[in-house]
Formats: C-alpha cells, structure tokens, sequence
C-alpha cells in the first residue's frame, strides 16, 4: 500500500475539520461561507481519493493509528 494514501487520507481529514471553525466564523459575520465550502469540497475529494484507492478502504478504529504514522514519519 503507498505510504501516501495515508498522508492524502490525514490531510483531507484536517481540511474538512478546519472548515467548520471557518464556516461559523462567516455566518457570525453576515458572510457567505465560500472558503469553507471550498475547504469542505477539498477535503472530501481528498478522503474519497484516499479511501477508495486503499484496497478495503479506512475503517474508523484504524484512523488514531494512521495519524500517528503520518506525524512520527514511520
């Protein structure tokens, strides 16, 4: 399995998550959240790509466990 499916898999995850915070952030404002839909179409491009390239895909018990091989570089 490439070692950079992981990597896409983390990345989206923190994109889509960091979208939220930007969403509330443009509705206090009076704004029209782009940014954040931006961020919500990137993200989950990315954990689609990921997800359907690994064979078996992620499962959510293994999430912690990718992350950690994505921050310690293993």
């Amino acid at each position: 399995m490439p070692e950079y499916l992981d990597l896409i898999m983390v990345l989206g995850v923190c994109i889509f998550s960091l979208s939220f915070p930007s969403m509330v952030g443009a509705f206090s404002r009076g704004a029209p959240p782009r940014a954040a839909i931006l961020a919500i179409f990137i993200g989950g491009l990315m954990i689609l790509y990921a997800n359907s390239s690994r064979p078996g895909g992620y499962s959510a018990a293994e999430m912690p466990q990718v992350f950690a091989r994505v921050v310690a570089g293993i």
